[in-house]
């Protein structure tokens, strides 16, 4: 594997002690080629920290709630657990771009292909609960449903992991699974018309999700959650991509510049989606800055175009 030690010597027991972690001579190279971006980057930042680094305040609701029906209740609380939802998705979306950076930087194409499917995958979520708000309930109750997956497996291996929490803690557990199984979108095949099984909390395919949500997210589906995809899981596909023919058989690639780079521009640009989502969407007024950004961005990755053909 490639993943270097920078070393120091401690003069009291002669020992070399690492001060640093990664792969030098990939970092050298990112940053001799990414200079542009390296120099966009603070302000890039400074955004994220307007945007994100924040307080989360409840939105005032005229009227009370004791003056709405229950209808009126109901869109006012999946408003209230969409605005939730928007706000937090993004936040770990930012994170992703952080890790991204840090395995781009190292040459780790590969590895920031997989952090980019995720990044992906939050934004056009929140970009879908945006403009449907009623999804935030189901995506919630989904969590139910998943701890409850996890607390059946972790008892069939460890048994005695049911010792730690009360029979009412577990009953409540299983309750939650049951009551959000029941309420998952149901449909019927059309051929059996039997009840169709829901594992994920929506029926909508990502793909659809960034087509009702934005076309800008649909047009990056391919390379932005597809290819990804394909690294990320054990396919076929994947494999080939990281062989090469040798006259003595296959040599396995182990660093990826050219999607280090790649997957960092895709990655800029998602940023950049995820900030005018929740400039609009939060009524930020940061409108001005996020299009500076967006014009150093054609600037950057056509400077750097340049760099990679020549």
């Amino acid at each position: 594997m490639v993943v270097s030690w920078l070393f120091r010597r401690e003069e009291d027991r002669g020992l070399k002690t690492p001060i640093g972690v990664g792969d030098a001579r990939a970092q050298r190279e990112f940053i001799r080629k990414n200079k542009l971006f390296i120099h966009e980057y603070p302000k890039l930042h400074a955004l994220l920290i307007k945007v994100f680094i924040r307080t989360l305040d409840r939105p005032e609701i005229e009227p009370e709630f004791e003056n709405l029906s229950d209808i009126e209740i109901i869109a006012v609380e999946d408003k209230l657990m969409a605005r939730f939802l928007l706000f937090y998705l993004g936040r770990a979306a930012a994170d992703d771009f952080g890790e991204l950076i840090i395995l781009s930087g190292n040459g780790r194409g590969i590895g920031a292909y997989k952090i980019l499917r995720g990044m992906y995958e939050r934004i056009v979520t929140a970009a879908f609960i945006a403009k449907n708000p009623s999804e935030a309930r189901h995506f919630l109750a989904h969590s139910d449903i998943q701890k409850g997956k996890l607390w059946k497996r972790l008892v069939e291996i460890m048994p005695e992991i049911a010792n730690r929490y009360s029979a009412e803690q577990i009953q409540d557990l299983l309750d939650r699974q049951r009551k959000a199984q029941v309420n998952l979108k149901s449909e019927r095949c059309n051929k059996c018309n039997q009840p169709v099984t829901q594992d994920e909390w929506t029926r909508v395919s990502l793909d659809t999700m960034a087509e009702k949500a934005d076309p800008n997210l649909a047009a990056l589906y391919a390379t932005c959650s597809l290819l990804p995809t394909f690294h990320l899981h054990a396919t076929a596909f994947g494999l080939e991509s990281r062989l090469r023919k040798t006259q003595r058989g296959y040599a396995f690639i182990e660093t990826s510049e050219e999607e280090a780079w790649k997957a960092l521009m895709q990655g800029h640009n998602l940023i950049l989606r995820l900030l005018l989502l929740q400039n609009s969407y939060f009524e930020l007024g940061l409108d001005s800055e996020i299009n500076a950004r967006i014009e150093m961005f054609s600037k950057i990755w056509e400077d750097y175009a340049r760099q990679w053909l020549s």
